[in-house]
């Protein structure tokens, strides 16, 4: 029912803005400035109003103090919704969002509008048809369905996640082509889709793994595994670990939170599969508090468990901010969330990667915006605007990223291993997105667990062992063949010579009773008989 009265809305809220629309261009603009909305529902720790808002205030006066006079008739709206919502509810209210939105731009129609929305791809989707009708650009923070690179339904759209998803599976195979891997399982979390916290990107990167993998000529075989994350436990962990045993040596694992994951790693190591004859790959976001640091050590008793497990493990993913560059900026951001806000962003909670991707949309709206000329802004499209970030990098204090032809940020990508010296999980390899190359970062070998080396894809005697019973087996068999052949033969060769010699003795024994037979004779003929009998 809530869904179908949100259609409802959604086509009344079409028919408004074709309306508007035809108002709007028989009265014709004269713009004279920039109005950025900024559209948020929720308050999410990451990318909630609390969370994005402080943000794109520090984001936006730094802009201003860099270009004072280009972008002094630049201001910022918002349009917020509090609560705390699932991506789908929060999709389901965008509409009712979009009706306030409409009615900015009505109120300010000699302004360009921009908006900017850091909800999930739910939720751009949604606004991203109204922003189509409107003909307004749509700054995507996080999104990152790949629906939203389709410029006939999105032609004003442009996405900015600093995760990239397609690039983390591109890598990926880069990785398995170098070692010869092609035999590969996936142990995902399944999840309600309905949470709110961080666990979605992984059920997303999940399946985004799974259809690519799926289609891909590289991979010979390709399970996965599935299991429950919401009571999972050490069991399950090793009933998932020993079901992938048995059908690969490489496992790549889709573990929401940085404990979860260690959990998983020492699990496998009491199942004996860290000491080199399995690899497991672990596709990650960037910095997120709520996953927490990813580190083997806890200063608890597992420790040294987790460490041998930990060198039989490689991390995937995209670059993280410089946060050593960007101190000030986020001192900045904490201390606006105090004072204008009201809500205190901790030093840990300000390490956030989807807060610096909320400042770094900010940032290269305004660059974009600067660099056009009064005549060039009062022609402007929501289209053409999205036309002037393609094929473009940014360089902003945090990182540099690359917008690709689609309307996608275009993410590079940073393979870890652990150095067994320092303790400490490093880059081994790169993967660049745009040359698509993949290299290695250190110049010294890497270091296996193994001293043969990688993990081979197939073992000889098979996931199971089975395949070498089977050859003994078979081997036994041919040999006991071969042996009893030679047996048989020898017998029968033995045979031959004995009735051969026993029939050279039967012709020597007649051939003697001739010869007395002939000295019968002789005798006989001297009137002499013997009579002769056989021994």
């Amino acid at each position: 029912m809530k869904y179908a009265t949100s259609c409802i809305m959604y086509k009344f809220l079409n028919c408004v803005v074709c309306l508007h629309l035809t108002i709007s261009s028989s009265v014709g603009y004269d713009r004279r400035g920039v109005t950025i909305i900024t559209v948020i529902i929720g308050d999410n720790p990451s990318y909630g109003y609390f969370a994005q808002s402080p943000a794109y205030d520090v984001a936006l006066t730094r802009a201003l103090r860099t270009f004072p006079s280009t972008l002094s008739q630049v201001r910022r709206l918002s349009v917020y919704k509090p609560g705390n919502y699932s991506c789908p509810d929060a999709a389901a209210l965008m509409p009712i969002l979009a009706m306030e939105v409409d009615q900015l731009i009505r109120d300010n129609p000699q302004d360009f509008t921009v908006l900017i929305a850091p909800g999930c791809s739910l939720e751009v989707i949604a606004l991203g048809d109204f922003a189509r009708e409107w003909d307004v650009p749509l700054m995507a923070v996080i999104a990152i369905d790949l629906s939203l690179t389709n410029t006939q339904r999105f032609p004003t759209v442009v996405t900015f996640p600093s995760s990239d998803q397609l690039s983390l599976v591109r890598a990926t195979l880069a990785l398995l082509e170098r070692y010869s891997w092609s035999t590969v399982s996936l142990l995902c979390e399944d999840v309600n889709p309905s949470r709110v916290d961080n666990t979605l990107f992984y059920v997303t990167t999940c399946r985004g793994f799974s259809n690519i993998l799926k289609k891909s000529s590289q991979i010979d075989a390709l399970n996965v595994l599935y299991f429950d994350a919401q009571t999972a436990d050490n069991e399950s962990y090793e009933s998932a670990l020993q079901t992938a045993r048995t059908q690969s040596r490489v496992i790549l694992l889709f573990v929401a939170t940085a404990s979860r994951l260690r959990d998983v790693m020492i699990t496998a190591d009491r199942l004996n599969m860290t000491s080199g004859d399995y690899i497991f790959i672990a596709p990650r976001s960037p910095v997120v508090p709520t996953e927490g640091v990813l580190q083997w050590q806890y200063n608890v008793t597992s420790d040294e468990r987790a460490f041998v497990a930990f060198q039989s493990l490689i991390t995937v993913s995209n670059p993280i901010p410089r946060w050593n560059v960007i101190t000030a900026q986020m001192n900045e951001i904490r201390s606006q969330s105090q004072l204008v806000y009201n809500h205190t962003l901790t030093v840990k909670n300000s390490f956030d990667d989807l807060i610096v991707s909320g400042a770094e949309v900010m940032s290269s709206v305004t660059e974009v915006l600067a660099q056009l000329s009064s005549r060039q802004l009062k022609a402007m499209t929501g289209t053409h605007f999205r036309k002037s970030f393609l094929n473009r990098t940014f360089e902003p204090d945090s990182r540099s990223f690359f917008i690709g032809p689609k309307g996608m940020r275009v993410c590079d990508v940073d393979l870890y291993r652990m150095n067994v010296t320092t303790g400490e999980m490093e880059v081994v390899w790169q993967y660049k997105s745009v040359s698509d190359t993949f290299r290695q970062t250190s110049q010294q070998n890497v270091i296996w667990r193994s001293q043969n080396g990688p993990p081979i894809n197939r073992p000889v005697c098979g996931f199971r062992g089975d395949r070498c019973i089977g050859s003994l087996e078979k081997s036994g068999v041919t040999t006991t063949a071969a042996v009893l052949t030679v047996l048989v033969s020898f017998i029968f060769g033995a045979g031959i010579f004995w009735f051969s010699r026993q029939h050279m003795n039967e012709s020597v024994w007649w051939l003697l009773e001739e010869m007395r037979l002939l000295s019968v004779i002789t005798h006989s003929k001297l009137d002499t008989f013997q009579s002769v009998q056989r021994p």
